[in-house]
């Protein structure tokens, strides 16, 4: 955990470094589509505020008010940061419209409109590079919120070769309306992204099950280590951030003492715990006469 709070506060560093590059180009070329890109910028360091709020906020340990703990924290941060992207995609359109029924030539690409973009270009290799780096870091941590911070990052990447592309080629051949389409066309990107990061989150924070095949994978384990049990049913599994919960009945014979259930528990649970790091396991043990005949038949 410590390592991703050293990447959250890594981004905001390179975020502010970006957002300043940006807004000089911005300044410098007087252009709506470069505006557009700083703008989306600003979001950027906005949402790497909230992931290390997020990280640190989630890391916290579970209390009497919270006694799953607080790892939900990175999925509200998550969404957070879509909502925010949605907010900058409907300023860009403004932006947008205002250049579209006011043109204005663009700058020579050899003057203002050229050290624009080349301010531009190095804040998206700055940017790539920390999403490279981020992408890496948060599947190792199981971060949500570093994982929805990069791929803010690539998608900005992607909008910066298209902005510095596109103006190249509009300055080159005299056609300025470009700047404000080119603005509309972020715009309508980043709200696509910011949309999908609220689903996507939103699906975690209503406890979505997990894919087909981590659910037969869990079966699997229970069946190979549960030796001395007749049944497991009614698998329940959720994610909050990084931490996963597990829960399942198991019934055993109805004559089986606690002590040889309890050891039947112990050797599922170090199996779960040696492919699902960080699990939070629950098994309810059950006598014979709850058999569902459903679930993973076990004798």
């Amino acid at each position: 955990m410590r390592q991703a709070v050293k990447f959250a506060l890594g981004s905001i560093v390179v975020g502010a470094s970006v957002l300043a590059l940006k807004f000089a180009g911005a300044r410098i070329s007087l252009s709506a589509a470069l505006f557009s890109d700083a703008l989306e910028s600003l979001v950027n360091v906005a949402s790497s505020l909230l992931a290390l709020y997020a990280l640190v906020a989630g890391a916290k340990p579970a209390d009497r008010q919270h006694p799953y703990g607080h790892a939900k924290v990175e999925l509200l941060s998550a969404v957070a940061t879509g909502a925010m992207i949605l907010v900058a995609a409907v300023l860009i359109l403004q932006r947008a419209w205002f250049v579209f029924h006011h043109p204005a030539p663009l700058a020579a690409l050899d003057g203002r409109l050229g050290a624009g973009l080349a301010l531009n270009a190095a804040a998206g290799v700055l940017n790539l590079l920390w999403a490279i780096s981020l992408t890496r870091i948060s599947a190792r941590a199981k971060s949500p919120a570093l994982a929805a911070d990069a791929k803010h990052l690539f998608a900005d990447v992607l909008t910066t070769i298209g902005i510095v592309t596109a103006l190249a080629l509009a300055a080159l051949f005299h056609h300025a309306i470009f700047d404000p389409i080119i603005a509309v066309a972020i715009a309508v990107q980043i709200a696509v992204m910011g949309l999908l990061t609220v689903l996507q989150s939103l699906s975690g924070l209503l406890d979505e099950a997990p894919p087909p095949a981590m659910r037969a994978r869990i079966e699997d384990l229970v069946r190979e280590h549960a030796a001395g049990a007749l049944e497991a049913h009614d698998f329940r599994t959720r994610q909050a951030g990084p931490a996963s919960f597990l829960e399942f009945h198991l019934v055993v014979p109805g004559a089986m003492h606690v002590a040889q259930a309890h050891e039947i528990c112990d050797r599922i649970e170090a199996a779960l715990k040696a492919e699902m790091q960080g699990v939070i396991i629950t098994i309810h043990v059950e006598p014979e006469q709850k058999l569902k005949h459903e679930g993973v038949r076990l004798a």
